[in-house]
């Protein structure tokens, strides 16, 4: 790629940032649902996880609803527009895509 104006300078560089961020945040969704996953895994033995009600899954479901609105939000404003196929793609589970963006403060909770 040849950089011909200031211009084109820093729409390559905004381009390495979002490409960037994009990567990281993907990287923090699967952090997410792998932790989930195995949390999931360990509880098996007993009833199933989800219901048991315990606060720690719940804890973990918000983490992967967080991480996947930060990736989803990032690559739309980048200009990606496929989020069904990222649902996909990483095999986001039901309860986390129903909780996507819906964020409380848990002080509002007592």
């Amino acid at each position: 790629m040849r950089l011909r104006t200031g211009l084109d300078v820093l729409e390559y560089e905004i381009r390495q940032e979002q490409v960037a961020t994009i990567g990281r945040l993907a990287q923090e969704l699967r952090d997410a649902l792998d932790a989930l996953d195995a949390f999931d895994r360990r509880a098996s033995g007993c009833k199933t996880a989800a219901d048991t009600g315990d606060p720690q899954r719940a804890r973990l479901v918000d983490a992967a609803a967080y991480a996947l609105w930060n990736f989803a939000v990032q690559r739309e404003c980048s200009g990606f527009r496929e989020t069904d196929q990222v649902l996909k793609d990483y095999a986001v589970p039901a309860e986390v895509r129903a909780k996507i963006g819906a964020i409380w403060s848990r002080e509002l909770d007592s």
